[in-house]
């Protein structure tokens, strides 16, 4: 074997963290600690860092706005009344308020509270976050690099079939076993053979007299037994390494071999097996393993995961590309691929993917491309080459092979019960149930993560500029401002926590997983979201200011300022309720968000309609007066409503 050979090929080497089932050998130590390969794969995870991500980098950029603008309104607003000839204590006092509410310190809870309620939904799904930043990435996956053997497929070989005299084929297979049968059996398809053979009646011959473990050169195996009066030797290995040590006619050898190539393309793994009778016990295998007459085939199936062709073709329809990475031999990656429902796409060697450039390499990473032998090094370099482009990359594996790609990828997918641990550790999600559906149910879940974000945000932004509007023009008219900080406080506790808390338990809308995922490179706040915010703003600013304003010309301040107070409660609760996406959604689907609505009115009604309006320096709205502005407020609240809703709000986030 070449020292150059490909990683995947190199049978005659023995790695760390390799699990040794059975056999015995010698072995030369070549490499110890970090020089090992497994030592190789942990350096590789612990040097890639991992990217910032989309909304991480969104985030860093409106928080940078927002702040600006917060800062502004907190000169503009004093600035204002001061030139109306307001005093300079209760500008200085309003332009601390306005910048203790414009302040975007909520921001960071609100992204926390969303992903930690989202980690706990994930959960019960069967996925465990083990980094937050994992879970908001999953809402902008545009691109899964999948394992085969594990993640795909179950990673437990079956008996498929078997092709030739069944009789002769498994007394022949169990011949190749060590002694003692079912019991003894160590190996998958070692098991399955046996299970096969004891469920026929059939037994091994008798005493074993010589063994020939496999040999990778050759790619055999034989055994011979002392059967009766009588000598027999019994031969597994390849298709092609068994038929080339078997007197056949050339015929005969020419529909073996094509039998053997085509139950390959089918996705399994073939096995021949021959036998001879011996005149004396074999000197060596030179002398054993030849002029074999020909049993026949077993084939084995590694079955797809259930659910696997149905999460391919969901992901599919969302606008998430699957590309299948694996160091299986690349007719079985392309049999499988066809199973699993991926669609026609390229098929690489891991050895021609070495020799691409990274511009040719990129062009070959598409919807259903197949990279079969490919290396721990090579995976990385998909995930790299895939995220140059600006996709945004998620990884799924469980062995240690695949832990440099997951701690590379934007959301790194393990699996939990046969993965690895140096898969668990670099992954930032891990599948407790190992089944690859919750692969595209934590995609959906992350998309509406972001999606529900983007909602609180628009209207955290919108209420945001309402309030610093509100304050501004009554304080440009020359009158007081429509709030004083403890009422501002007050509408804090709804406006921020309350909404929070509110829009971060909504479900996803229906149609989340059945459009494209938002490009890579798009803005948080795009033309949907800035109308939204526009409109959210314009909505609050008519359920407050004309009810102030008007009560304000004709009774005293703090009758008005109930008004404010209520108009806003009241107003911002609904116009909330039009950002949802799913508005009609049953009481029960979210308790959270029509009780927070509820909790907003009830509290803006008591305290601006009863003597607990006194507590805040609030009148309440008593007497003939009463009626005729609640009923103003209630009237411009819905009007603002109704205009949000056909204007803009019907977009989507």
């Amino acid at each position: 074997m070449p020292v150059t050979a490909p990683l995947a090929e190199r049978a005659a080497v023995l790695y760390a963290g390799t699990a040794v089932a059975a056999g015995d050998g010698a072995a030369v130590v070549t490499a110890t600690g970090p020089r090992t390969e497994l030592g190789q794969l942990g350096k590789l995870v612990r040097q890639k860092k991992e990217p910032p991500t989309p909304l991480q980098r969104s985030l860093a950029q409106l928080a940078k706005v927002v702040m600006v603008f917060a800062v502004a309104a907190s000169i503009v607003v004093p600035v204002a009344g001061l030139l109306t000839g307001r005093s300079w204590h209760e500008m200085l006092l309003d332009g601390l308020t306005i910048a203790f509410a414009t302040v975007p310190e909520e921001m960071p809870i609100l992204v926390t509270v969303l992903l930690a309620v989202a980690g706990r939904q994930l959960a019960r799904r069967g996925a465990l976050l083990r980094r937050l930043r994992a879970g908001e990435a999953l809402g902008s996956v545009t691109v899964v690099v999948t394992d085969k053997t594990g993640t795909l497929t179950r990673n437990r070989l079956q008996l498929a079939g078997i092709h030739g005299d069944r009789d002769v084929v498994l007394a022949t297979a169990l011949a190749c076993q060590p002694p003692g049968g079912t019991g003894q059996a160590r190996e998958p398809v070692e098991t399955e053979l046996a299970a096969a053979a004891a469920a026929e009646g059939i037994g091994q011959p008798g005493e074993q007299v010589a063994v020939f473990p496999f040999d990778p050169a050759r790619r055999l195996a034989s055994r011979a037994w002392r059967a009766g009066d009588g000598l027999l030797l019994a031969v597994s290995g390849a298709p092609e390494t068994v038929l080339a040590r078997c007197a056949l006619p050339s015929g005969g050898r020419r529909r073996a071999e094509a039998q053997a190539a085509q139950l390959a393309a089918g996705g399994l793994r073939v096995i021949g097996f021959a036998h001879r009778a011996l005149h004396q016990v074999p000197a060596d295998r030179e002398a054993a393993e030849h002029e074999l007459e020909f049993a026949g085939l077993a084939a084995f199936a590694d079955p797809l995961r259930a659910g696997v062709p149905g999460a391919v073709a969901d992901l599919a329809a969302a606008g998430v590309a699957t590309i299948m990475v694996t160091g299986d031999h690349p007719a079985t990656a392309a049999a499988v691929a066809v199973q699993a429902g991926l669609p026609p796409g390229p098929r690489l060697h891991g050895g021609e993917l070495a020799a691409l450039g990274e511009q040719a390499l990129s062009g070959q990473l598409a919807d259903g491309t197949v990279v079969a032998r490919s290396t721990p090094a090579g995976k990385l370099r998909i995930v790299r080459a895939l995220q140059h482009r600006g996709e945004v990359v998620a990884v799924t594996g469980d062995g240690v092979n695949d832990a440099p790609a997951l701690a590379a990828a934007d959301v790194g997918i393990a699996m939990g019960r046969r993965g690895s641990d140096l898969a668990r550790q670099a992954a930032g999600l891990v599948l407790t149930d190992d089944a690859y559906p919750t692969v595209a149910a934590a995609i959906a879940k992350g998309r509406n993560i972001t999606a529900q974000l983007r909602r609180a945000v628009c209207f955290y932004l919108g209420a945001k500029l309402a309030l610093v509007a509100a304050m501004l023009v009554p304080l440009a008219a020359g009158r007081p401002a429509p709030f004083a900080p403890v009422h501002i406080v007050l509408l804090e506790l709804f406006m921020d926590l309350g909404a929070s808390v509110a829009f971060v338990a909504e479900p996803a809308a229906a149609a989340a997983m059945r459009r494209p995922p938002r490009p890579p490179g798009a803005r948080f706040l795009g033309r949907p979201e800035l109308a939204a915010i526009a409109t959210v703003a314009a909505a609050l600013i008519v359920a407050v200011l004309p009810a102030y304003l008007l009560v304000a010309s004709s009774v005293s301040l703090p009758v008005a300022r109930a008004a404010a107070v209520l108009g806003w409660l009241a107003g911002h609760a609904l116009i909330a309720w039009t950002l949802r996406a799913q508005p009609r959604l049953p009481l029960r689907a979210n308790p959270a968000f029509p009780g927070w609505a509820l909790a907003a009115a009830a509290t803006g009604l008591a305290v601006t309609l009863t003597p607990l309006g006194g507590f805040l320096r609030l009148a309440p709205l008593a007497g003939t007066a009463a009626a005729p502005t609640v009923a103003g407020i209630l009237a411009a609240v819905m009007l603002a409503v109704g205009a949000g809703r056909k204007l803009a709000l019907p977009v989507r986030l």
